[in-house]
């Protein structure tokens, strides 16, 4: 595995990695136009799943991180700062690159780093919508990113993890992986930099140089990581979900039979989606399952979202148009809520508030509590990155290639369905 991380592709390998990049690309085209979308009615009546008692909301905060260590910041996969805004939305600025968006955007320091499909990794002023700086590379950009107060990291389709100097957008160190980066790039014990290739190879970097620290093998294209403390959860496309140890060490690892989502961490337990339509949670010291829930009215394969944990609620989308929510603890669905497309980016939530970007080309803002659509705004393009709150600003890109920056109003105490 190591010389294949750190030796010199030859011209066999190139033709190979091209080959993989457009059955990927092929592979993503047929599930968007796969038919039989379930269509269910939005402005509905929710299902009432089960008499549960208030639910605990997220605890949101004011103040945004000085380290972003991986997609969705934290293990719990839910980026929202600040108490949830509404319609009327005004656009603060839109950035077009005509090319997708799917790389999770990282907020640090009043500036957005969000990596795009026309090959390129950005530097952009939150404010203004400047773009600070523009790093090219040779292939896609897809996995997320993380950073620190001085650097940021992230993976490419071209196979190689780079290392970038926040304020200059120069190259620090990139090192390359043998095959393309499809997973995110997450800083792990503030000292190396974990990410997992279309083959199955998982390699921990050192975060200041990109130095080899040890790398481990899977079975199949590799997604995640979510990292709590010391324990790092990958999973494969294939079935596989494996925890490591900043030592490289396996501390569990399970395998099955549908594809797995990617994975988040809340407290002691692990969260992954399934294309059964299932959500498991499992412990995160053993990894036996605690919980297994099956969505109802599953009708073939129904792939989850990576799932967000927003204080005892757990909330993912699917690919047969539904936006669910259950208790973390039970796994007992509180509530469902229906849309016309696929819904296969993960929300995020505030407060009292859930954004959902849908293939149906809108952002739609619900009630956390019961699921109640409250609006929905046109975003132009199929949903692309999870949308990102803060500072009453909802920052998302589409897969048309568009990335908006959209301020709201903050709701008042008296006529919201809250």
């Amino acid at each position: 595995m190591l010389s294949s991380i750190l030796g010199t592709r030859g011209k066999a390998e190139r033709h190979a990695v091209a080959l993989i990049v457009l059955c990927a690309l092929g592979a993503l085209v047929l599930i968007m136009f796969i038919p039989g979308i379930r269509r269910t009615d939005p402005t509905g009546p929710t299902p009432d799943h089960a008499v549960l008692p208030a639910q605990e909301p997220p605890a949101v905060s004011n103040d945004l991180p000085v380290v972003w260590p991986q997609a969705g910041f934290s293990s719990l996969g839910n980026p929202a700062w600040g108490e949830g805004v509404r319609a009327p939305f005004e656009q603060v600025w839109k950035l077009e690159t005509g090319y997708e968006f799917f790389s999770a955007p990282v907020i640090l320091d009043g500036t957005l780093y969000v990596g795009c499909n026309d090959m390129t990794f950005r530097a952009i002023d939150t404010e203004s919508g400047r773009v600070l700086w523009s790093h090219p590379v040779v292939c896609g950009l897809s996995g997320g990113a993380s950073g620190d107060e001085t650097r940021i990291w992230f993976g490419g389709q071209d196979g190689i993890v780079y290392c970038l100097d926040r304020e200059s957008g120069g190259t620090l160190w990139s090192t390359g992986l043998g095959y393309h980066v499809f997973s995110d790039a997450a800083l792990f014990c503030d000292t190396m930099i974990l990410a997992g290739t279309s083959m199955g190879g998982v390699a921990a970097l050192h975060a200041g140089t990109g130095r080899l620290i040890w790398d481990r093998e899977l079975d199949g294209l590799v997604l995640g990581p979510a990292i709590c403390d010391t324990v790092a959860v990958f999973v494969t496309e294939s079935g596989d979900v494996t925890a490591f140890t900043p030592s490289g060490t396996v501390l569990w690892s399970r395998n099955f039979t549908s594809q797995p989502s990617a994975p988040s961490i809340s407290g002691s337990k692990v969260f992954i989606g399934f294309s059964s339509g299932k959500m498991l949670a499992f412990s995160l010291s053993g990894g036996e399952t605690l919980w297994e829930t099956q969505l109802p009215g599953v009708s073939g394969r129904t792939v989850l979202s990576r799932p967000v944990s927003a204080g005892s609620m757990l909330l993912a989308g699917t690919c047969d148009s539904r936006l669910v929510c259950l208790d973390s603890e039970t796994g007992v669905l509180i509530w469902e809520t229906g849309f016309e497309n696929w819904m296969q980016v993960p929300p995020v939530a505030c407060d009292t508030l859930v954004y959902a970007s849908c293939d149906d080309k809108r952002l739609h803002v619900l009630s956390l509590n019961s699921g109640s659509l409250l609006e929905s705004i046109e975003l132009g393009g199929y949903s692309g990155t999870q949308p990102v709150v803060a500072g009453g600003v909802v920052y998302l890109g589409t897969a048309g290639g568009r990335f908006l920056a959209l301020r709201g109003t903050t709701p008042g105490q008296e006529g919201q369905d809250q």
